[in-house]
């Protein structure tokens, strides 16, 4: 289920819980009336005023008119049901809320001290830079979709796991935010994708121009972290070098 339909789902089930609750709590209204009987109020027109109305017509009468009135055990039942379906509601509305933030970007991920930060994997690069090349044709949908599924598809080579309740959306993200990177330009890029992936709006120019600016300035960062990368990495054994010729 997508955020906007847990949403509405939420607002639904917490519009009919507050009606349930004040059903619950008002007081009873008579629900049916006994028919009065057309033939005796006939009969009671047809006869003459000199004669002596009967008492026990006139108490049938008075009695037929009083709207029914439901007995205690009824109403209590109708308001053990009216909180036994407010508590459903509110364990669907926990459960909910508990699987929309479940689902939210772990983006925050890796910060323990233990944790070592992986190289940039040249798949990842040369994808996002076949991307930037392939939003500047075709739809934009189109393109904005297959770059991001470009990113995707390389973000595995970093050797991270995906976890349990993340999708695969969440799952490029956390990863790619693993390196310091413009974190606000990659989740537009992932809002663009899912907006281009799921809406049924039309999708134009301005879109590809914000794509393309979201992914040139990533591919920017990832070069960046990537040299530093290469240039730790060689600059212990440029200075072993000399030490070794010393000790020949």
């Amino acid at each position: 289920m997508s955020r906007r339909g847990v949403q509405v789902t939420v607002a639904g089930a917490a519009v009919v819980m507050a009606a349930l609750v004040v059903a619950a709590l008002g007081r009873p209204v008579p629900l049916l009336s006994r028919p009065v009987d057309d033939r005796t109020v006939t009969l009671l027109e047809t006869v003459t005023t000199d004669l002596p109305t009967p008492p026990t017509a006139t108490t049938a009468t008075s009695a037929a008119a009083l709207p029914f009135e439901p007995s205690p055990l009824l109403v209590a039942f109708v308001q053990i049901v009216v909180v036994l379906t407010a508590v459903v509601v509110l364990v669907v509305i926990a459960q909910l809320l508990r699987s929309l933030l479940r689902r939210r970007p772990h983006l925050a991920q890796h910060e323990e001290p233990d944790f070592a930060i992986p190289l940039v994997p040249s798949e990842l690069l040369e994808a996002a830079r076949d991307r930037l090349r392939d939003l500047e044709t075709g739809e934009p949908r189109n393109a904005i979709v297959a770059a991001w599924l470009g990113l995707e598809t390389s973000a595995a080579a970093t050797g991270l796991p995906r976890l349990r309740a993340e999708t695969s959306t969440e799952y490029t993200e956390r990863v790619i935010s693993v390196w310091p990177v413009d974190s606000q330009r990659l989740g537009d890029l992932a809002a663009l994708y899912r907006e281009a992936r799921f809406s049924v709006h039309e999708l134009g120019e301005e879109h590809r121009r914000r794509a393309i600016a979201d992914l040139r300035i990533l591919v920017d960062d990832l070069d960046r972290v990537s040299a530093e990368q290469s240039g730790q990495t060689e600059a212990p054994t440029a200075a072993s070098r000399p030490r070794r010729q010393e000790e020949a």
